[in-house]
């Protein structure tokens, strides 16, 4: 598609150049308008040599650290703010994906809503001050909607040990959080990937290690009936109410990505084979329907309603 001229014009000594320069502002900073009167250009330069030229990058750079300034005084102003992060936050999440030297400076301004801030969103900063003593990650969830992550079995456990996860659901956030892996020393983690560890002491250690040894032969048995359709099958750290859950690997897509990928109209179709993670089946060790089927395996496990009932669980995971 035919790209629009940039909303910025350029002069050189008050004559106008062009409006038409994509050297003068990254593409994340497209919605500002704006002139830009250079005495240092030549008056008869050509779209070729703007192209090479050494100062359109001193340009481009000071433009960029103007902007980010001017966000910072509107963030000081918190309806202003909630203004300009409603129209442009899409804006900020794609510079978070694109522009590495002001990425740290742009996480600033992210927010984003959260098992604990109610109707309100939270940025990062204030995230950190309500973090719990001993806690390493920065948790968020990606999903389709508010309501889809709102209501996922992955923060169950999380919640019931009081603590905050991100609640994220505009499809830039994906992207975002690709490059963005940390924040002012805290690591984010996806509680939708593998590796969710949320045992913290050792008399909790204990216990989950003695549900996974009480499980190891049900977990068998769901993998060799799921077959292909998993890679492995596991007891999770992260359910507290539902019986099962899908994980994605911890490299690769998540499930959301892969939704998202999936929609694009002129996506590459081979791409997808190698993105496409790894599923592991982490199943809920205390669930009624899980400690009743362990009992089945134990029994007999060639039982037709074992095999019945692991389809139906590794179904119904999928939905979430």
């Amino acid at each position: 598609s035919k790209k629009k001229p940039n909303n910025i014009k350029l002069y050189v000594r008050r004559v106008f150049i062009t409006d038409n320069c994509e050297d003068l502002i990254p593409e994340w900073l497209s919605f500002l308008k704006g002139i830009v009167d250079s005495e240092d250009l030549p008056l008869n330069i050509s779209r070729e040599t703007l192209q090479q030229n050494k100062i359109l990058k001193v340009i481009n750079k000071n433009i960029t650290k103007k902007a980010i300034e001017l966000f910072q005084e509107i963030s000081e102003n918190k309806e202003d703010f909630n203004k300009f992060y409603e129209a442009f936050s899409k804006n900020i999440k794609y510079g978070i994906h694109d522009d590495t030297t002001n990425r740290d400076k742009l996480a600033e301004f992210l927010r984003f809503h959260s098992t604990k801030s109610g109707l309100e969103m939270t940025s990062l900063k204030d995230y950190i001050t309500r973090m719990k003593e001993g806690q390493e990650f920065i948790y968020f969830v990606c999903g389709e909607s508010k309501k889809a992550v709102e209501e996922s079995p992955f923060l169950e456990n999380l919640k019931k040990k009081g603590l905050e996860v991100l609640l994220m659901s505009d499809p830039m956030d994906e992207y975002a959080m690709q490059q963005l892996k940390e924040f002012e020393g805290k690591k984010f983690k996806n509680i939708t990937k593998e590796g969710l560890e949320l045992a913290t002491d050792e008399e909790e250690k204990k216990k989950q290690e003695e549900l996974k040894k009480a499980t190891e032969q049900l977990c068998t048995v769901i993998k060799d009936t799921l077959g292909e359709k998993v890679e492995k099958v596991v007891t999770s750290q992260r359910l507290a109410s539902s019986p099962c859950v899908i994980v994605t690997g911890e490299f690769g897509w998540t499930a959301n990505m892969e939704r998202i990928m999936k929609a694009q109209a002129l996506r590459n179709s081979g791409m997808g084979s190698y993105m496409t993670s790894k599923k592991t089946l982490e199943i809920n060790p205390t669930h009624p329907i899980v400690s009743e089927l362990r009992k089945k395996v134990e029994k007999d496990k060639s039982d037709k309603t074992v095999k019945d009932l692991v389809w139906l669980l590794y179904e119904t995971a999928l939905l979430t």
